[in-house]
This record gives structure tokens, sequence and C-alpha cells, in this order.
């Protein structure tokens, strides 16, 4: 990263200009005093021909003023010397202090802000391209020139001023730099007010094509602005325009009972939500990348996903019905149903090796487990009775049943981690756990029915928030919440859509 680079803006007066005067003002005033000091010379020069005769008193008399002029001439070089030197000791002093103050300014300015930025983890990365940034380029709001290194520095501690229109730019986030328009020095591309405000909190959602993923992450994401907002107090707001028009228009088209288009971009653009706990001094700016699950069917796909990266948690989706062994079982129901269950193609631990081949190529390889969380999420338990083997009914019975189960999302995890085991995927939860430090597993419906084009009414998601705050509380976006360890009433079953 280069730390100096050339900006359109006019440097600080004791960096630049005030040398610059000093230098004039010294190469000017002996001009100046030369002409002074011949003038007297020639003055000097014209008096010499009453120094020749034979008169001794006018010859005295002539050389007296003779001198007289030479001495005045030679007084305008000590008067200019004692005068440059006044001003060029007053200048320098006066520089070097402004200097000097100006440089403590910076220097104290920039290690307040890395160790800030360090210790809260406030990083600027486009949501677009993914890269880092030591700083987005921020555009003059008068005449949009670019300035990429809008920072305390020789340009100005507080301010920059443009070069182009003479506007003052805040050089701190504090003084209304958030406010500028800003854009990524990589990809130019805008990036929205959130950037670089809280802490960064990486979560890509996987899963193969039809697994779900956006109708999932759309109502989850509803899911915890209701929860914590309504009942913890949390602010949670998403920092594009953008994406809040298009969170809007997907919850009004589930609300109207139509799937969710799928994710078209096989390197996404990070939605970007703000999520401030109570009393909290610093955000948590989420990034949540939702890929099309064309991303893992090919290996040249998986390594365009440069975000993996910054990985701080995965949310796995698996669609029971791309499980091989289930779907020999359950041929004939998943056949008759295919047009509503759309069920993936691309085999879970295909989808799981790609997530692999990006991780490890992103965070390198290691001895011991990754750090980074994972929720494991089978999808559409609305449909062939899979709520009653993975959801609720099951997990109120396996409570009641082990005493050890101290609640009944660790009851419908275990039910989870078994009916994969149960399906030939004993591999996959071996190596995901021996990969892996934290690995939860869930089950959920994110529309709560079976999609139908003629049923208008309202999708009704179940348990889609737990996956997501689970992941948020590991990544300690979210504050833990004390649930109650045990219910002893059973809870009604999930009404099913009848088609059993």
């Amino acid at each position: 990263m280069n730390i100096y680079t050339p900006q359109p803006a006019y440097k600080i007066y004791a960096f630049d200009r005030g040398w610059r005067v000093l230098k004039y003002v010294v190469r000017h005033l002996f001009l100046r005093t030369q002409a002074e000091a011949e003038w007297w010379f020639k003055k000097a020069q014209g008096v010499r021909h009453w120094s020749i005769g034979e008169d001794w008193y006018k010859v005295y008399a002539a050389w007296v003023v003779i001198v007289g002029l030479w001495i005045a001439g030679g007084i305008q070089y000590v008067t200019a010397t004692i005068v440059a030197a006044l001003f060029i000791a007053a200048q320098v002093t006066a520089l070097s202090l402004w200097a000097a103050i100006s440089l403590i300014g910076m220097g104290v300015l920039s290690i307040c802000t890395f160790a800030y930025s360090r210790y809260y983890r406030i990083f600027f990365r486009c949501p677009d391209c993914h890269r880092d940034m030591p700083i987005p380029t921020y555009i003059c709001p008068t005449c949009s020139a670019e300035h990429s290194r809008l920072w305390p520095s020789i340009y100005g501690v507080l301010k920059h001023r443009c070069k182009a229109c003479g506007t003052r730019l805040p050089a701190i986030s504090a003084f209304g730099r958030k406010r500028l328009l800003r854009i990524c020095p990589h990809c130019r591309r805008p990036l929205n007010v959130g950037i670089g405000e809280g802490t960064n909190v990486h979560v890509p959602i996987v899963g193969g094509p039809s697994t779900g993923k956006t109708n999932y992450i759309v109502m989850a994401t509803q899911a915890l602005k209701q929860t914590y907002e309504g009942k913890y107090g949390y602010r949670i707001t998403f920092t594009d325009d953008e994406h809040q028009r298009n969170f809007e228009a997907n919850l009004r088209q589930l609300a109207s009972g139509q799937e969710l288009l799928k994710t078209p971009d096989i390197v996404p653009q990070a939605i970007n939500l703000k999520i401030r706990a109570p009393k909290a001094r610093v955000p948590k700016l989420a990034y949540v990348y939702d890929a099309a699950g064309e991303a893992f069917n090919k290996s040249e796909n998986t390594s365009l996903q440069e975000y993996y990266k910054y990985v701080d948690g995965i949310i796995l989706i698996i669609d029971p019905f791309s499980i091989a062994a289930y779907r020999r079982l359950h041929q004939k129901e998943i056949e008759r149903l295919r047009g509503s269950l759309r069920p993936s193609a691309l085999d879970v631990m295909q989808t799981y090796e790609r997530m692999m081949q990006m991780f490890e190529a992103s965070v390198g390889l290691r001895k011991k487990r990754y750090a980074q969380p994972v929720a494991v999420v089978i999808t559409k338990v609305d449909a062939l009775d899979l709520e009653h083997d993975i959801g609720l009914p099951a997990a109120h019975a396996l409570v009641a049943s082990d005493p050890a189960l101290a609640s009944e999302d660790e009851a419908i995890s275990k039910l989870v981690r078994d009916f994969l085991c149960s399906y030939d995927l004993e591999n996959f939860v071996r190596d995901l756990e021996s990969q892996f430090a934290k690995v939860r597993y869930f089950s959920c419906s994110a529309l709560g029915r079976l999609p139908n084009p003629g049923d208008t009414s309202s999708f009704d998601p179940v348990r889609v928030l737990e996956p997501l705050a689970w992941l948020l509380t590991q990544s300690k976006v979210l504050s833990p919440v004390q649930q109650p360890a045990r219910k002893q009433a059973v809870m009604p079953p999930l009404v099913m859509q009848q088609h059993r």
C-alpha cells in the first residue's frame, strides 16, 4: 500500500507553499536589492569626473560623495541580508513548528484510527468485487475530483482543500467524511454508507441449485429484524437503499404466495446489514453472500469466490431431496411432487467439497480445526412428513425421553445429525466435524408449505431464525439469549400440505 499518493488537493502551507514563499522572497529580495544598489553605484559613477583635476578641494569633495554613494549601495546588501536572515529564521521556525505540530496530529489521529479499527475489526471491503482497500476513493461534491487518500496527511490534518474548486473536504469520518460519495478504487462501483462503520462479519450461504437459499435468507432476515428489534432492542438496517428496496419487494412477493427467483450471480454482491446491539459503541456490519448454486458446480466457479478469505461463519443449506439414499427411498413421492419440491440436482458431498476447496484456498490449510462456526440446515421440512422426523414433534419426544438434552434446539441438532448419518452421509458429518470446531444442525422450512400457483396466501416460514441467530451469536454479532431449558407442554405439530 502506498501511504503517499499525489492528491488533487493543496498541501498544508508548512509542507509546500511556506517553503516556496521563503525561496521566492529571498531570491526576489536580493534582485531588488541589487537594483537599488546599482542605482547608488551609477550615481557614484556620475560623480567620478569631479574627482579628476588639480583642485584638491573639489577632488576631495568628489571622493567623499563617491565613497558615500558606494557605502549607501553597500548598505542595501547589508540591510537585505539582515532582513533576509531575520525572515528566514522566523519563517523556518514557524514552518518547522507548524510542520511538527501537523505531523504529531497526523500521527496521533493515524495511530488512534488504526488502533480503533483493529480493535473493532473495522475494514473497508467492497461488497461487489470483495477486495480490501486502505480507504475508498472519495468524490468531491463540487467538481467530482477523485481523492484517493482523504485522511490526515500533508494535504490537511482535518480537511483537504480541493485544487480544482477549493472545496474543503473533511479528512475524518467524525467531521463528515462519511457523507461524501465514495467508490471502490478497484471496481469503481459506489460504496454504501455503512462500509467501514462497523465490525465486519462475513457469512456466505452455501448450497446447490434449488436448495432455497434466497427464500431462506429473506425469511431469516425478516425473522431476525422482527425478533431482535421487537424483543431485544437491537437496530437492524440495510446500509444500501437498493438492498432495502429489494428486500421489501421480496417480502411482498412471498406474502402473495410466490417463490423468489433463484440467484443468478456466480459471484454475488454482498447484502449489508448493520446490526447495533443496545448500548453498543460500534455496530456490526454483516456481509451476507448468496451465490448461485451453480457456483458449486465447477472448480473454476469456486475459485471466483474471493470473499471466502474473510469468512466468519457458514450457513450450509441442504435440500433433503438431493440426498441420494433418501431420494431412492422416496422416489415415487418425490417424482409426484417434483414441480413443487424442485429437488436440487447437486449432491451434498459435492457441494461440501467445493465449499472446502474455496475455504482452504482462501483461509489456508490448518492442523487444528477451523474456528469458524458452521450451521447445517436441512430445508423443505414441510414436505414428506420431514417435520415429524426432524422437526418439533420429534424434538419434543426426544427431549421427553432423554434428560441429557437441555433444549429442543439440541434435540433438533441431534435428530438432523442422525438423519444425515442414516442416509449414507456419515462421511460428510465426520469430515465436517473434524474440520470445524463449532458445528450445529438445524431443520426449517423457508416457505412453510409447498408452493402452489393457485395458492396466493402468504408463506409462513418455520424455524428460519435459529440457524442465522446461532451463527451470529457464535460470531459475537448477537448477544446470547437465555432460552428455557426444557419445555414440558407439547406444542401442536406443524400443519402440513395435504399431499400425503
